[in-house]
């Protein structure tokens, strides 16, 4: 029995990532493969795979895990918090359920598969929607995003964690592999050009000013995929008037103010973060933080009382739209020392890695899209954090020594 379990369990936890983007098509299939990785890890763990966690680091998360839950707990805001207390337990737990399998690649290639699935997926829906009669204008995201597979902020995730993964496979020789993870980096690229997900977009060129600081291979196959970034990006920002827009913030119906007054005018963004520091000056958010429904409930009512525009104001208080920055919406529900135990696992993780481009690439993305989006208020997000934090605190057991070395 234990043989077999074995055997299955890898497949089975690789299965969960294929899946996770389909989770609208197929929403029971991941929960039920997390429910089997569950009942099957006690036969399949060994005391010696808990030894390939790293301690400090591994501790400093379940410390923070389990701040959550006291705090809401003694507060009395554990039945209503409880929704994203299990998301971020969820992202630890994909950590341990990972101690009795052996090495990355596998799950690399999983979030690669995913990727390029869920790409072609969105493709072939457009393609459809090409021949029903639905006109599709090129790189027009207004157009583009009712035929992506899930928001475009988890697609352009994945897609970035799918080029992180695949230039970490690349082989300092030839193989015949190569070329697959190169073709996958630039699949992921376009696609990110097409879908217009600027946070992405920026990762991208964040990861790639990045790796300058870093020894890396020179090979053709690298300069070929950079010079296809920096000719896409030019391309794309000199030829399509959206993706102008949409990187800076341009409406048509907006007067010509300026980069910095579109903005502040035209991003949701900047709306929420103002309500999110009025609510700030509450006075039990310094302390114990107000919990993280109630946080949502302040900005709603802040967006109630201070945004004139009448549309505006509709539009956000039907969406609920929370801090959109995990940061920001940790410390209103939490208060200072929630914060200082998350950011502080950041910081320690950054330190003890950042001699190494491949988990510094990972964790630079991760803070990114922390920045813009509440990755723990869902499931796909907290599936993705998991992924992250599967790479940073497990030990590479077998470590692949043709490998492109970036160190």
């Amino acid at each position: 029995m234990r043989i077999l379990l074995s055997s299955i369990y890898p497949y089975v936890f690789l299965l969960l990532y294929l899946t996770i983007p389909f989770d609208n098509y197929m929403r029971a299939l991941p929960n039920i493969l997390l429910v089997v990785l569950a009942v099957s890890f006690p036969f399949v763990v060994t005391k010696a795979d808990f030894q390939k966690l790293k301690r400090l680091p591994t501790l400093l998360f379940i410390f923070f895990v389990l701040f959550l839950f006291i705090l809401a707990l003694i507060t009395g805001r554990l039945a209503v918090d409880s929704p994203v207390i299990e998301k971020v337990a969820l992202a630890m737990g994909l950590v341990l359920l990972y101690v009795p399998i052996q090495g990355f690649k596998k799950i690399k290639k999983a979030i690669i598969f995913s990727s390029v699935a869920a790409i072609i997926f969105s493709l072939a829906k457009i393609i459809i929607g090409v021949y029903r009669g639905t006109e599709f204008e090129f790189l027009n995201s207004g157009n583009l995003i009712e035929a992506m597979l899930v928001d475009r902020i988890y697609l352009g995730l994945l897609c970035v964690l799918s080029i992180i993964a695949s230039y970490s496979l690349l082989q300092r020789t030839y193989r015949p592999a190569n070329k697959y993870y190169v073709a996958a980096i630039i699949l992921n690229v376009i696609f990110i050009l097409l879908i217009v997900s600027r946070i992405a977009i920026i990762a991208l060129i964040v990861l790639f000013v990045l790796g300058l600081f870093y020894r890396r291979s020179k090979g053709a196959q690298v300069l070929f995929v950079v010079a296809t970034l920096i000719m896409g990006l030019a391309l794309t920002f000199i030829l399509n008037n959206d993706f102008r827009k949409k990187i800076l913030y341009t409406p048509t119906n907006t007067e010509s103010q300026g980069l910095v007054a579109n903005t502040l005018e035209m991003e949701p963004r900047t709306i929420i973060w103002n309500c999110a520091l009025k609510i700030s000056e509450l006075n039990d958010t310094f302390v114990k933080g107000l919990g993280f429904a109630n946080t949502n409930e302040e900005l709603v009512n802040c967006y109630q009382d201070t945004i004139d525009d009448e549309d505006k104001r509709a539009w956000l208080v039907a969406t609920k739209y929370n801090t959109h920055n995990q940061f920001l919406d940790i410390f209103l529900a939490t208060g200072l020392l929630g914060t200082i135990l998350f950011v502080g696992f950041i910081v320690f993780v950054f330190l003890r890695n950042k001699r190494q481009f491949f988990p510094t690439a990972l964790l630079g993305s991760f803070v990114l899209f922390l920045l813009v989006e509440n990755l723990f208020h869902r499931q796909i997000g907290a599936y993705y954090v998991g992924f992250v934090l599967i790479l940073l605190l497990i030990k590479e057991s077998t470590p692949q020594k043709d490998e492109v070395d970036i160190k």
